[in-house]
């Protein structure tokens, strides 16, 4: 093999330090490029896991709001089931087309009767006296007692359904009848009464008060104010005449207790 000689030793030398710096380059350039990317690696996680939490802080806040929502629905539901419902109303009708009469005792002196006339009946009673029966005709009642067997008529108007009547005697037995009569008399009506119908028979109370020796104390007491009161027989004008039947008004005023005029107020006692 020939020698070298020096100056190519040294360029071979250059040579080499060069390629030896280049791979030393190369190497440095690789591992500082690992470690960039080993470093980059975790950022990325960590950013997955912001993201994952805002993601998760997110949905979180939305299903709590939905059940706020639905919470909120279902108390409203709960809520509103729980209100009271409205009642519509309704007025009593003015009449039932029916012919009737009927008769209520209110207080054992005044009778409350009421009364109707079907339009099937009215066309009855126009086919038979004519069309303008009830322009010539007026309606009475008749009220028979049959505890003492009397009857006494009232005269009452076609503009009313309904009538108060005062009576003289309590403790009886009282039925109504609805009849007209003629104002004036034609060919077709040619009678003195028109029977139309009966009420149903009702017994009024006792207005009277029966005291005896063995009774020692009276006690009134007010319906609209609810006060009771007592007095003592013995004290009383009336003891001398024990034994007697007393109205039951006079027996308040005797004792200074207010009468009630209104009969519809009812009575003061019980």
């Amino acid at each position: 093999m020939p020698r070298k000689t020096k100056e190519q030793t040294e360029i071979e030398k250059e040579e080499n330090k060069r390629k030896s710096t280049k791979k030393a380059t190369t190497t440095a350039k690789k591992t500082t490029t690992k470690k960039t990317e080993t470093k980059k690696a975790p950022a990325k996680k960590k950013t997955t896991t912001k993201s994952k939490a805002t993601k998760t802080s997110a949905t979180k806040k939305t299903t709590a709001a939905k059940t706020k929502k639905t919470k909120t629905s279902t108390t409203k539901k709960t809520t509103t089931k729980k209100k009271p419902e409205i009642v519509e109303y309704y007025d009593l009708p003015y009449r039932y087309n029916q012919t009737i009469v009927k008769v209520l005792a209110q207080t054992p002196n005044t009778l409350f009767i009421y009364w109707d006339i079907s339009d099937k009946d009215r066309k009855a009673f126009e086919e038979q006296y004519g069309e303008n029966f009830f322009e010539k005709t007026k309606p009475v009642l008749i009220v028979r007692n049959d505890t003492f067997g009397y009857s006494f008529e009232v005269e009452i108007n076609d503009f009313a359904n309904s009538w108060y009547l005062h009576i003289a005697d309590s403790k009886c037995d009282y039925k109504i009848e609805l009849g007209r009569r003629p104002i004036t008399k034609t060919e077709n009506i040619n009678v003195d009464y028109i029977y139309v119908s009966s009420s149903n028979e009702i017994e009024v109370p006792n207005d009277k008060v029966l005291f005896n020796k063995e009774q020692k104390m009276i006690y009134f007491r007010d319906i609209k104010t609810g006060i009771q009161t007592s007095k003592e027989v013995a004290t009383a004008s009336f003891i001398r005449n024990m034994g007697k039947i007393y109205d039951i008004y006079d027996l308040g005023k005797n004792h200074n207790v207010s009468i009630l005029s209104n009969p519809s107020s009812g009575s003061i006692y019980q």
